[in-house]
């Protein structure tokens, strides 16, 4: 994705400012934790993104048992995909996807905020929130370090 990503310093345990990062559509951020493998029942995640583009990844975390979290721009709408986990015989299914907004390929500046306590998630983009539930019984968001 083509744009400017604003990641607020919370999202890493500060949030006295911020940082700016500018991507042309081949780069990527990483960022490595402290903890090699993290069980995550509490996510606070805030960002600021503007871009013309009207499809790419902003954020992508997951996890070796299966367990992700990813934001992305799909025809210019944001979407939130989220897996607390699966069993491998497919009778607990945890992904859960969520769209909001339009036409956020404006080259303006959009505001997001994911909380998240346990499977109980706040998906706010410009002011407006949506409230849900992830499918599947688990709470965790099981995240490698990097």
């Amino acid at each position: 994705m083509r744009g400017i990503v604003d990641i607020f310093r919370k999202l890493f345990g500060d949030a006295k400012g911020a940082d700016v990062i500018n991507f042309d559509g081949q780069g990527v951020i990483s960022y490595r934790f402290k903890v090699k493998k993290m069980k995550i029942i509490k996510d606070v995640i805030a960002l600021r993104f503007k871009t013309s583009e009207s499809e790419g990844v902003i954020l992508h975390g997951e996890g070796q048992q299966g367990d992700y979290i990813t934001l992305e721009l799909r025809k210019a709408k944001l979407l939130l995909q989220i897996n607390l986990g699966s069993n491998q015989y497919g009778s607990i299914l945890g992904h859960t996807s969520v769209t909001t907004g339009s036409l956020l390929d404006d080259n303006h500046w959009h505001s997001v905020v994911i909380e998240r306590y346990r499977r109980n998630v706040n998906f706010t983009l410009d002011g407006h929130t949506q409230h849900f539930r992830t499918n599947g019984e688990f709470d965790h968001l099981d995240l490698d370090y990097e």
